[in-house]
């Protein structure tokens, strides 16, 4: 029996970015119509949320495959049979964590940016949530470069910068001294959306170093008026989580951050991470 199309409502989240897609249970099996929508409602939007899904590791992973391969790598405790799976959580078994992440605030990111092909996107399927905090901040990184004065833009075409991942400060904040043997990676400061042709700010404040070609104080000073400005409220949306929440982002026109909660309180999230593809910059002029 082939499944039926389901009837989707797409409801915007915010003026920055995001939209709510209603009527889809994705413990279905998706016909090829109903997931064309839900792809497009997801380049359209940045992000996309799913209320009160009731998803087993299975089904999240299988709906994670209908966007193409999936992306592992992450060192964690709970192992599980399917790549590109791992909890983010500060539960504990044994003694040790269970999964990655386990508290704290996050700064501005973009998954897998110091990679030779950066995550796509990262959907994450709420379990248990803190009463209070651990929200996820988004930003808009499409909006952000569309607002720049055209002497930035000019200024930007063509430049490159280093992002880098430190395994021991990165994933709360950037680190001064780069250690030799941190994985990074010279990406593009403007990207070219690979489905859109849209162009997007391609830095963030936890994992970009410096630009190519520049002083020490020059690129500290571009940087930081590129971080501030990706940063404004208008470019933002901020989500807070529900448990059987499905949210997913794109990582090629967003950054996003984690807002800081209650270490003693439950955060338990399931992650699945889509594999991307080599970061394209602008045409050279």
């Amino acid at each position: 029996m082939q499944p039926t199309t389901q009837s989707l409502e797409v409801r915007k989240l915010s003026p920055a970015l995001g939209a709510e897609i209603c009527g889809v249970d994705l413990r279905d099996e998706l016909p090829e119509e109903t997931f064309a929508q839900i792809l497009r409602a997801w380049h359209d939007n940045l992000v996309i949320l799913l209320r009160d899904q009731n998803l087993s590791e299975e089904a999240q992973w299988q709906f994670g495959l209908r966007f193409g391969p999936l992306s592992g790598g992450y060192i964690r405790e709970l192992e599980t049979s399917r790549e590109g799976v791992v909890y983010v959580s500060n539960v504990r078994k044994d003694g040790k964590l269970i999964g990655i992440l386990p508290d704290g605030e996050m700064q501005f990111h973009s998954d897998q940016s110091y990679t030779e092909q950066p995550s796509q996107g990262t959907m994450l399927y709420a379990i248990t949530i803190p009463s209070v905090g651990g929200n996820t901040l988004f930003a808009n990184c499409y909006k952000a470069y569309e607002t720049l004065p055209d002497d930035v833009k000019i200024r930007l075409r063509n430049l490159k910068a280093l992002h880098v991942y430190d395994y021991n400060v990165n994933p709360t904040h950037r680190s001064r001294d780069i250690p030799k043997d941190a994985p990074r990676r010279t990406q593009p400061i403007v990207r070219v959306h690979p489905a859109t042709g849209r162009k997007a700010l391609y830095i963030n404040r936890l994992m970009t170093a410096h630009v190519e070609g520049l002083s020490g104080q020059e690129s500290d000073d571009l940087l930081g008026m590129l971080f501030d400005h990706i940063e404004q409220p208008q470019f933002i949306h901020e989500h807070v989580w529900r448990p059987g929440d499905v949210l997913m982002w794109d990582n090629r026109c967003t950054l996003h951050a984690r807002s800081d909660f209650d270490p003693s309180e439950t955060r338990l999230l399931r992650r699945v991470t889509l594999k991307g593809e080599p970061v394209v910059g602008e045409v050279a002029a």
